[in-house]
């Protein structure tokens, strides 16, 4: 009887050891897991001087900038929303949420978007930047006017941050093998020299070489009239340009880009030859740079609601224009209200570009 007591007892030991280690075992693993494999990080140097620590592999990536959103799409990765300002038709874009307007993005909505890294811009938004960490987010601040090359903007830093670098390179030779087939069609083409201006402006603001505008001719292999250094004012992609300078290096081509062309929705329908049909002239304002006495023949706040047409005449009739080889020779080109940042792609932008210029060369 006590030896069945004793193997009973035994057993029960036994029972509540094995209970125990069952229990106990699965909360070691877990714990095991947690910290012996923790998320990669890596360390990125944003625009800002900052030391940011990124996840290795992104999963829910937000940009904040509506030509850094088209980046995202252009090295593959679909974000996990889009700002008001970003128009451009990618059906895979149309369904996601917006976040309100580049310079006003919606926190709440961020945050129940949970993105784990937030592209930002370091101009606009560097003064919520601790609103928008305080989502748990990495948060790379990104200077658009640093980039090298417009066109591509800060594509190597964000490359870099989404560990993308070899897409962000590839990406890059397209958009230079697509300059090139350009640059070759348009060599039997008359127009050399050109420049990009603020249409409407109350002084004449031209694109300068390096912005996406002024890019855009140099990938053409078009001359910009407007130097390298004309204002001191470091980086402004548009600067005050005199009418004297315009006549004595007489442009072949002159483009003109709608007043609140930075917020229109055309859809790249200029035609060129002094007769392009662009629309989408918006309410946004241009950020010119720079002051000066030239005088274009519009008024800025006259102009936001004029129509293509009556802005084509405005030029045209003006006697100093007049006399220019672009004016006589129908190279006078109102630019359809989507050629900018963030609005069309850019790959688009330059097919629509050489075209605009020597529409004859693409019969």
């Amino acid at each position: 009887m006590n030896k069945r007591k004793g193997f009973l007892a035994g057993l029960i030991m036994i029972f509540l050891l094995v209970a125990i280690a069952g229990c106990g075992s699965p909360a070691k693993s877990t714990a095991g897991k947690d910290s012996d494999q923790p998320g990669k990080v890596r360390t990125i140097s944003d625009d800002l001087g900052r030391e940011v620590q990124v996840p290795e592999q992104p999963q829910r990536v937000l940009a904040l900038n509506s030509s850094m959103t088209e980046t995202l799409f252009d090295l593959g990765v679909i974000p996990v929303g889009k700002v008001s300002e970003y128009v451009i038709p990618r059906p895979e874009a149309q369904d996601l949420p917006g976040i309100s307007f580049e310079n006003t993005p919606n926190i709440e909505m961020i945050n129940k978007l949970a993105p784990d890294l937030i592209i930002a811009h370091a101009k606009n938004h560097a003064s919520i930047l601790n609103s928008l960490e305080a989502s748990g987010a990495a948060v790379v601040c990104i200077d658009p006017s640093k980039a090298e090359n417009q066109l591509v903007g800060r594509i190597d830093l964000i490359g870099k941050t989404l560990n993308r670098q070899a897409e962000a390179a590839a990406y890059a030779q397209k958009i230079e093998e697509k300059s090139a087939q350009l640059r070759e069609k348009l060599k039997a083409s008359p127009i050399k020299t050109a420049l990009f201006i603020q249409g409407g402006s109350q002084n004449i603001l031209a694109a300068q070489s390096f912005c996406f505008w002024g890019r855009l001719l140099t990938d053409l292999g078009i001359e910009n009239i407007v130097p390298l250094k004309v204002s001191n004012s470091s980086r402004a992609g548009f600067v005050t340009f005199d009418m004297e300078t315009i006549i004595q290096k007489d442009p072949d081509a002159i483009l003109i880009l709608q007043p609140g062309f930075r917020s229109g929705t055309g859809q790249g329908q200029g035609k060129g030859q002094g007769k392009g049909q662009g629309t989408g002239a918006g309410n946004g304002s241009a950020n010119g740079a720079g002051e000066g006495k030239s005088q274009g023949p519009a008024d800025t706040a006259a102009a936001k609601n004029i129509s293509p047409e009556e802005l084509l005449d405005m030029y045209q009739n003006d006697p100093m224009w007049k006399q220019l080889s672009a004016v006589k020779n129908d190279k006078l080109i109102i630019v359809p209200g989507n050629i900018a940042p963030g609005k069309i792609n850019v790959l688009e932008a330059l097919d629509v570009t050489a075209k605009l210029l020597a529409p004859e060369t693409f019969k």
